[in-house]
C-alpha cells in the first residue's frame, strides 16, 4: 500500500467517527482590553496527527501526499502555518469512496 493509500484510508477511518468537536480559546482584541471566549470547532485530522499513524513517513512526505490527493480532487484540505515557519494541512473532508479512489 503506497503512502497516499495510507492517507486517504485514514481520513476515511477519521471520517466513520463522525463529527468531533473540540473547543478552542478564542482571543478577542477590545479597545479597552483583551479578552478570550471558547468556542466549539469541528476536529479536522491533521498531517501531524498523520504523522504519529504513519510512523515510517515524515512530515514532508506526508504533507506530499495530501498534496497529490488534492492536486487529484481525491480531498480537501487546508495549509496551516506555525509560527515556527513549518507547516501541516488540515483534510477536511474525503471527495469520493474508497472504491473510486482505488479505481483512479
Amino acid at each position: 500500500m503506497n503512502l497516499e493509500e495510507k492517507v486517504f484510508r485514514a481520513l476515511l477511518d477519521f471520517e466513520a467517527q463522525g463529527d468531533i468537536y473540540e473547543e478552542k480559546e478564542k482571543v478577542i482584541l477590545g479597545c479597552m482590553a483583551n479578552g478570550t471566549e471558547i468556542e466549539k470547532v469541528k476536529k479536522h485530522l491533521t498531517t501531524l496527527e498523520l504523522e504519529e499513524i504513519l510512523k515510517e513517513h515524515s512530515l514532508d512526505e506526508i504533507n506530499s501526499a495530501v498534496q497529490r490527493l488534492t492536486e487529484k480532487d481525491f480531498i480537501k484540505c487546508r495549509k496551516i502555518s506555525e509560527t515556527t515557519g513549518r507547516y501541516f494541512y488540515e483534510l477536511l473532508n474525503s471527495q469520493c469512496d474508497l472504491e473510486e479512489f482505488l479505481e483512479g
